[in-house]
């Protein structure tokens, strides 16, 4: 689970540092190019986060109902 989201938000961050690449593309899209690749990083980062968090509820709840019983 933690090399998988490791592995999420190395890619959200290459999406982020890197957004565009030097091609004969006009101005207007590379610009929507930047938007959406910022975009894609952003949402890869917040979901990967996101995706950590529910597994260590997850886990601490499991652990506290075996004590419990």
């Amino acid at each position: 689970m933690i090399i998988i989201a490791a592995i999420f938000i190395s890619a959200g961050l290459m999406f982020l540092v890197y957004p565009h690449k030097v091609t004969d593309a006009s101005e207007k899209q590379i610009t929507e190019r930047v938007i959406m690749s910022r975009w894609g990083g952003g949402s890869l980062i917040v979901l990967s986060c996101l995706f950590l968090i529910m597994g260590t509820i997850q886990l601490l709840d499991q652990a506290s109902h075996h004590i419990g019983h």
